[in-house]
């Protein structure tokens, strides 16, 4: 809620308490979350690894450490565990501890907060997950495609002055030699609906149907309801149709003898 949609006095207590418990109580007094037994197992062993490995990057250590641990017998794991239950039990003594010292009001903040943080680890979760399962990366606008190219010939100081410059320098460049980086853009646009084409199809193929977009799965219900309906159709048996004849009227018989006599 804005400072400004409050009552008066409500509006003064609530956004002067905000801003005093984010200078003095923020969540970088909160007590820090212990490490897990395989982190302290990494964190150990990373150094050691890494003089090894010097080469080696950063993923790729992990990657064996990651191994190394799981060739780990009970027993050499046991004292990673122990120390890292410790550290757990005496990081919820000292939550309890914060939270007595806090108000009502900031407790609420405090949860405030957590969810907010929450939201973005989750977020950030789905996002790895989409990268695991080889989602296609999203395509780009012509002004990326021309910022990606010339970032490196950029003027500035800074990110930022970079960013200026180079905004500045699309806005000055003429509309035909713009219509170079249009057509990369409808190019790249072709190939992302392709490529998730495929990835959605792979998708309901290991029935992970909440990954597929809206209109996509739209979509692909279509398609199997007009599949099923021309199937259902292909084994309905054929329908003989009979021919009935009308029997000539007496009048028209008789106009026939005549004639033929």
């Amino acid at each position: 809620m804005r400072c400004s949609s409050l009552p008066g006095a409500l509006s003064t207590l609530q956004c002067s308490t905000t801003r005093w418990f984010s200078k003095q109580s923020s969540l970088e007094d909160f007590p820090k979350r212990p490490l897990t037994s395989y982190l302290r197992f990494v964190v150990q062993h990373r150094p050691s690894m890494t003089k090894q490995y010097p080469e080696a990057k950063l993923t790729e250590i992990s990657k064996i450490l990651a191994l190394e641990w799981r060739g780990l017998s009970e027993s050499a794991r046991k004292p990673y565990i122990e120390a890292a239950n410790e550290e757990r039990l005496k990081y919820k003594d000292d939550v309890r501890k914060y939270k007595e010292k806090l108000s009502p009001l900031e407790l609420e903040l405090l949860k405030d907060k957590r969810k907010r943080r929450l939201v973005k680890r989750k977020h950030i979760r789905h996002r790895r997950e989409l990268t695991m399962l080889g989602k296609p990366k999203g395509s780009r606008n012509a002004y990326n495609i021309y910022m990606s190219e010339h970032f490196h010939e950029a003027k500035g100081p800074s990110l930022s002055g970079k960013m200026k410059s180079l905004h500045e320098d699309w806005n000055r460049l003429p509309h035909s030699q713009k219509q170079m980086y249009i057509q990369l853009a409808q190019d790249d646009k072709i190939r992302y609906e392709n490529e998730m084409k495929a990835w959605e199809e792979q998708m309901i193929e290991i029935g992970r149907e909440d990954l597929i977009r809206l209109k996509a799965r739209k979509r692909l219900l279509k398609d199997a309801a007009v599949m099923h309906k021309a199937k259902s159709k292909k084994h309905l048996p054929k329908k003989t149709v009979k021919k009935i004849t009308k029997p000539a009227k007496e009048g028209v018989k008789s106009d026939k003898l005549k004639n033929e006599e």
